[in-house]
């Protein structure tokens, strides 16, 4: 519409006179039963399932979006942090050092037994051992959704924005506070807090 207007093809952008849809966010947290048996049958699917298994469990345990962690590499891994670039920082460059729990430990050490290249390849591989593109993530997540949901091992689909409110809500949990997630902790609070229960003290 702009490059409309900058021709004199339009005078205004019409679209200004819409209103927008009012988004509702989503309120789910996966059961942690409901996704154990997930990764547990997926896995045991062996394959890419095992991998994207191993991809949900990382953004449950860690907390990344699926942009930041997807081409991670075994470079990136250190003996007690992983470094990741943050996304979403409108040209400020910002690593996370997420901490490796004994849980994440355990996620890694599995993960290497399924690398064609634990040294520098990639953490997630996909069939030719290179990080999955976007394209080739969502249409293989997909199909295992649908597979997952047709096995009854799931009644409702999972997804990395859910998995990264469980990280959030069962983080506060744990910890009593929300973890470092945006620039702007209200951010953290109204999109990824699903907590159910509110605890806090009394005078």
């Amino acid at each position: 519409m702009n490059l409309a207007i900058n021709r004199g093809d339009i005078d205004v952008n019409p679209c200004k006179q819409v209103r927008r849809n009012k988004e509702r966010p989503r309120d789910v947290v996966p059961e942690t039963a409901d996704l154990t048996r997930f990764l547990e049958w997926a896995r045991a699917r062996g394959g890419q399932s095992a991998v994207l298994a191993a991809m949900a469990e990382y953004a449950a345990l860690a907390g990344n979006r699926r942009i930041e962690f997807r081409q991670l590499h075994w470079t990136d891994v250190e003996a007690e942090v992983v470094r990741l670039k943050r996304a979403k920082q409108r040209g400020r460059v910002t690593i996370e050092a997420v901490g490796i729990s004994v849980r994440l430990a355990d996620l890694l050490q599995r993960l290497r037994g399924l690398a064609l290249d634990a040294e520098v390849g990639a953490v997630f591989p996909n069939r030719d051992g290179n990080p999955h593109t976007e394209r080739g993530f969502k249409s293989a997540w997909s199909r295992l959704m649908a597979a997952a949901l047709k096995a009854g091992v799931l009644h409702t689909r999972i997804t990395f924005h859910d998995l990264r409110a469980y990280y959030t809500t069962h983080y506060k949990l744990e910890h009593g506070v929300l973890p470092d997630l945006h620039a702007n902790p209200a951010t953290t609070a109204r999109v990824y807090d699903r907590s159910k229960e509110v605890k806090r003290g009394a005078l």
